[in-house]
């Protein structure tokens, strides 16, 4: 006996199922034979759910051809379909089918619309993402905030926040979206001046602007500024939140106050392993070694296993403090106790510990033995370690190095000049200086600033653009003058 040949439905398929059995029906009703297709599109209107699913769950598989072949035997797909159908092309990389599909749609949807932009934005084609937003006729918030998203991804931070103003009424997303766009362009004050717009406009802040606001203060490293934002996320109800916590941890550890960010280490009723990694990376880099040791272990004892983060941090703590043998035996045990191998940055640790230790040989012998070639990190580590306890030949090899690597490299060249000085070689300093003339080697101009009464006063090598620069040498020089004598006392 044959199957029936006219299948009116989804009561059909059932008997389908109970005549040939579960699995002997999934094979019947693929796509690629014609009793699938001809069952589908026969269905009645009220089963194109059931098949806008199957759509959807062939495309999640990544076998979206098939998807499509469901799609085109529908006898009339609704608006729902035909999204789940470009959706799923979008998904699996394939947006000009998804485009194909989307020019053909009789009636678009905001959905339609939106998922079409997304996808351009998310593919970097910004121009294209904004011409469908200019052309679509009923914006809707998730519109307006896509493409300020992608303005600002496409670095167009500026285009940007121009879009944003012209929005009828942005929500705490869009707001989030132009005051991370802000941040992920380095631009950490005007960042700080959208969230406090923000709340001014009395929008609710979501964790998303809080985290963007939080980040930004920490490239600031204004402790008065820290401490305001952190007063706002209290006042919020945003202490309990870990991702939030995490950032606030960085931004007090940044802005100098290892206190505040042991105490929101402390009010944290769910830390994870980034909690843990940001205070022992934060110890150790500011050469807080002991703090960064015990913070390691403190993170074990709370049962995270460390990751090559926490062994980072670690590492700068002990080279920071000349822990020699401690960074020696962590190094170590970082493949033998956690099957973690160490990478370049670990490596560029232990050369930095030993080479400001003295154990010069050894870091060079590290530095031949490591499992990839050695980049100018590497050699300029040695170089200042060479430098700093006068191995003049080890220096000019590692000098040598760097030359080879970077020609241009500025910081080598002052290195071997300062190396050639103090061993009195004036005709080798001269030599240097013109050759770097000659590659045109330039030194990055250094800058330092401080926060005094919640200003930020900026001072370059010989600056004299500060209002108070008369005062500021004045008093460096009176400084300079009470030392000398204050040291002339003490040898007499």
């Amino acid at each position: 006996m044959g199957i029936p040949l006219r299948i009116t439905g989804i009561k059909t398929v059932y008997a389908i199922v109970k005549f040939t059995g579960r699995r002997n029906t999934v094979s019947l009703l693929h796509p690629q034979n014609g009793l699938g297709a001809y069952a589908l599109f026969h269905m009645r209107k009220e089963d194109v759910l059931m098949l806008t699913k199957r759509i959807s769950d062939y495309s999640l598989k990544g076998e979206v051809d098939y998807a499509r072949t469901i799609f085109e035997e529908m006898s009339h797909p609704d608006t729902v379909s035909w999204n789940v159908m470009i959706r799923g092309y979008v998904e699996n990389h394939r947006i000009g089918d998804a485009r194909e599909l989307f020019d053909k749609m009789p009636v678009r949807s905001s959905v339609s619309w939106n998922t079409m932009i997304m996808a351009y934005a998310k593919e970097g084609k910004t121009h294209i993402a904004m011409k469908l937003f200019i052309v679509m006729p009923d914006k809707d918030v998730v519109s307006w905030t896509a493409i300020i998203t992608a303005l600002s991804r496409g670095s167009h931070i500026e285009d940007a926040w121009r879009l944003f103003k012209l929005m009828p009424e942005p929500s705490s997303v869009s707001w989030a979206s132009i005051i991370s766009g802000f941040q992920q362009n380095g631009l950490a004050a005007e960042t700080l001046c959208r969230f406090k717009e923000m709340l001014s406009v009395g929008v609710q802040p979501t964790s998303h602007s809080f985290t963007s606001a939080l980040t930004a203060s920490a490239d600031l490293a204004m402790l008065s500024l820290s401490q305001q934002l952190y007063s706002q996320l209290l006042k919020r109800g945003f202490e309990s939140n870990t991702h939030i916590g995490n950032s606030a941890i960085s931004m007090f550890i940044k802005s100098g106050s290892f206190r505040n960010a042991r105490r929101v280490l402390e009010d944290l009723p769910q830390p994870d392993i980034v909690t843990w990694n940001a205070m022992v990376v934060g110890y150790g880099q500011n050469g807080y070694g002991i703090e960064a040791i015990m913070s390691f272990h403190q993170m074990q004892k709370a049962k995270f296993l460390p990751d090559r983060v926490s062994f980072l941090g670690l590492l700068h703590g002990c080279s920071h403090c000349g822990y020699v043998e401690k960074g020696k035996q962590y190094f170590r045990s970082m493949e033998s106790n956690y099957g973690i191998s160490p990478g370049p940055e670990h490596y560029a640790c232990m050369v930095d510990l030993l080479s400001r230790a003295g154990f010069l040989k050894e870091a060079h012998k590290l530095i031949k033995e490591m499992p990839f070639e050695p980049t100018c990190i590497f050699w300029r580590t040695l170089l200042n370690g060479c430098r700093i306890w006068g191995d003049l030949e080890l220096g000019f090899y590692a000098a040598n190095r760097i030359l080879e690597l970077d020609p241009y490299n500025s910081s080598a060249c002052l290195m071997v000049i300062d190396i050639y000085a103090s061993a009195g070689r004036w005709n080798e300093v001269l030599e240097m200086r013109r050759q770097m003339r000659k590659r045109e080697a330039r030194k990055e101009l250094g800058c330092s600033w401080i926060e005094i009464k919640g200003r930020i006063h900026l001072f370059t090598t010989r600056d004299d653009t500060h209002p108070e620069a008369d005062h500021i040498y004045l008093t460096l020089l009176l400084l300079s003058c009470d030392n000398a004598h204050n040291a002339h006392i003490v040898r007499n």
